[in-house]
């Protein structure tokens, strides 16, 4: 059977507890407890030569990665921890009686898709849109998980040499509120499943 099959024949109450358990793996991962808020940049513009400088500051590499291999996983379409798959399954199930739990929920959902696929800020590099979801397939596929595609790799590599390196920047903006956001739906669902505020089918 295909891992998509896998994840489709899931219980609704199950694809809950697979996303509650990874979001308490990301929470305990060195990188959100040392690394997380050091993970920054800034930008110098020189008036007289009119040349821009980019400090980047980078939290150790092994700690990032491994802090990128448990974010993938509310990221990729086919993880049963897939945050737009959690949150519709939690809007399909949320009691009718819960209605400030539905509209938190709404709201989560759009502010997700805003941030993870337009960006709090907008970033371009020549005619690419340099989104966050577009930036991270690129430093999941192109860097650390090299059994993705190549031309990611080749494309990250030319970004990356630019004078100045949109696709980190981006990257270094993006993921702190994507991590603070999926802990915060974390916390959320798992308040509203404590509750009882999912009425899921029976198991047969």
């Amino acid at each position: 059977m295909s891992r998509r099959g896998k994840r489709n024949r899931l219980s609704p109450n199950k694809r809950l507890e697979i996303f509650l358990d990874c979001v308490e793996e990301l929470k305990a991962r060195p990188f959100i407890l040392k690394g997380l808020h050091d993970f920054q940049f800034r930008i110098d513009f020189q008036e007289e030569t009119g040349e821009i400088f980019c400090e980047v500051n980078e939290a150790d590499q092994e700690s990032f990665r491994s802090f990128l291999m448990t974010i993938r996983k509310f990221l990729l379409n086919d993880e049963p921890s897939n945050i737009d798959t959690v949150l519709n399954t939690c809007r399909k199930f949320v009691r009718s009686e819960q209605a400030e739990l539905k509209e938190v929920l709404e709201q989560f959902k759009t502010i997700w898709s805003y941030q993870y696929r337009k960006g709090t800020i907008q970033i371009a590099s020549g005619n690419l849109n340099l989104t966050p979801e577009y930036v991270l397939d690129l430093w999941l596929n192109g860097k650390y998980f090299h059994n993705g595609d190549p031309q990611k790799t080749e494309k990250l590599s030319w970004l990356l040499n630019r004078d100045l390196p949109s696709v980190k920047l981006q990257l270094l903006w993006s993921l702190p509120i994507l991590t603070e956001t999926v802990i915060r739906i974390g916390g959320l669902i798992a308040k509203a499943v404590n509750e009882g505020a999912f009425d899921f089918p029976e198991k047969t």
